[in-house]
């Protein structure tokens, strides 16, 4: 075999590769065998009929067509290789020649990743996002677990904004009532603005008993009728006041594990700040890894980009699934058509692309580590994501033979921890505040805790052997004596 490649553009190859006759007439007489076992000739066993026969009943071009075909794939996949390509697609081919006497020339037009030098990682400045937590959050937080613990007293009276109501609603459109939009015994708050605005007005002064009707348009977002008008038949069946509870001590410890209000308060601001926080730094991961994206400009395969796109699509099918919705009801509700959805779903392929090249290409660079806990990890954020067992998520991965993506994401994930841990971040907690707030490990409580371990355990084996093993999972003994044993390899749970 000879092979060489053509440049067309940074993202696609043009591979020539040429084949001696020898190896093709070897293909012919695989194809005359395969052919030769699918006929019945009188005075001929199955699998024994002489190529020229089959040659004379079904033509010499069945055997060669069936010869290509299957020559070509291992050709193609042997130059591959020879040429050390890392195709992203399957090849447009072109085959100019194939022939016994003659030898096979064809050429393929491989999409390829780009080839580039990643730029420097370090130094991307940026500032913290606001993380403080003010005393009207607090008092926010407060007023909500004060309307969870308030007490309800049905009352004879008119209805006044902050009173809660329970109602009967039919909706009329054009004539008809909307099956979907009638309930019966729903308690709505006066004033929330839970319906239509005007529904807020018209029920204040009402007692129980009344009804009445009013027209308004309906909320733009409502499904398949947004934005018409319509007309809300409601009855009154009564009114309830609500009464708060005060915000003292004997509240704290009815509401909550703590003895005085201002224990409450203190947990509550260190709750909301944590949250916050998390917030926060998610944030100023995606600040960090956008500056750092645009340091570079890199051509994208069209074949990721239609892959990533086709995805995102698909995705948005199985959200609809998981809401009992159709895509179409998804995107109304969203505000989208279908069309808008589409360029939104290609431009955020693009990107997506475009920072997957970029991260493989810089971890190529500085070689993260890799660890089989982190894949322990990375499975068991899969399963809680899909709310099922870690065990199952591993089969799946084996079944798929989808191990190489997972270990792909996690580097790449490991990749924007040494970005963001390079970048020249200004303001944020301090290591001192991340530990109060269980965001940050105590290295002091660790050095404790390693200790009191090491003091239980005793003096460690020095020929013991060694190696990085999965949580749960022991390392088989390499040769039953200590330090010459074989590393253990590394394992996926659900995985032999």
């Amino acid at each position: 075999m000879k092979t060489s490649t053509e440049t067309i553009d940074p993202v696609q190859v043009k591979l020539t590769v040429e084949i001696e006759p020898q190896r093709v007439k070897q293909a012919f007489d695989r194809a005359a065998r395969e052919l030769a076992k699918q006929v019945d000739l009188p005075g001929f066993r199955k699998g024994k009929v002489p190529r020229r026969l089959l040659e004379q009943r079904f033509g010499s071009g069945v055997i060669a067509q069936t010869a290509m075909e299957e020559a070509l794939s291992g050709y193609y996949a042997e130059a591959v290789r020879t040429e050390d390509l890392q195709p992203i697609a399957q090849p447009e081919v072109e085959v100019e020649t194939f022939d016994e006497t003659e030898g096979c020339v064809f050429t393929a037009t491989v999409q390829v990743r780009p080839t580039f030098d990643p730029p420097d990682h370090t130094g991307i400045g940026v500032s913290f996002p606001e993380w403080d937590v003010d005393a009207d959050e607090v008092d926010q937080q407060l007023e909500s677990m004060r309307e969870r613990f308030a007490e309800v007293d049905e009352v004879e009276r008119p209805a006044a904004v902050g009173d809660l109501v329970t109602i009967d609603l039919e909706v009329e459109v054009g004539g008809a009532m909307l099956e979907d939009a009638t309930v019966e015994d729903a308690l709505y708050e006066v004033g929330s603005q839970g319906v239509t605005p005007k529904l807020d007005d018209e029920v204040v002064g009402k007692e129980a008993g009344d009804t009445f009707t009013y027209e308004d348009d309906l909320p733009e977002d409502y499904p398949e009728h947004g934005g018409e008008a319509a007309v809300f038949h409601v009855t009154v069946k009564d009114v309830r006041e609500k009464t708060l509870p005060a915000l003292d001590d004997d509240f704290a410890t009815s509401a909550s594990e703590f003895d005085t209000i201002e224990e409450l308060r203190a947990d509550l601001r260190r709750s909301l700040t944590r949250r916050k926080v998390e917030q926060a730094q998610h944030e100023l991961r995606g600040r960090i890894l956008e500056a750092y994206l645009a340091r570079v400009d890199v051509p994208l395969p069209p074949a990721m980009v239609e892959a990533e796109t086709a995805n995102r699509i698909h995705e948005l099918e199985h959200q609809a699934q998981r809401f009992g919705m159709s895509a179409e009801q998804l995107l109304q509700a969203q505000g989208l058509s279908a069309e808008e959805h589409e360029e939104q779903a290609a431009n955020q392929a693009k990107g997506s692309v475009k920072a997957q090249l970029v991260l493989d290409a810089l971890a190529t660079r500085i070689e993260p580590d890799l660890a089989p806990a982190d894949i322990d990890q990375e499975i068991v954020r899969h399963a809680q994501a899909n709310g099922v067992a870690p065990d199952e998520i591993a089969r799946i991965i084996q079944e798929q033979g989808s191990l190489p993506a997972l270990i792909g994401d996690i580097v790449r994930r490991k990749t924007i921890d040494a970005i963001v841990a390079a970048a020249d971040i200004e303001g944020g907690p301090s290591d001192e505040e991340l530990i109060e707030l269980g965001l940050l490990a105590d290295p002091a409580a660790a050095e404790d805790e390693a200790a009191a371990d090491g003091a239980d355990e005793g003096p460690a084996d020095a020929d013991a052997p060694t190696g990085l093993i999965v949580p749960g999972r022991d390392a088989e003994a390499g040769d039953g004596g200590g330090g010459g044993g074989d590393a253990p390899e590394l394992i996926v749970p659900g995985r032999d």
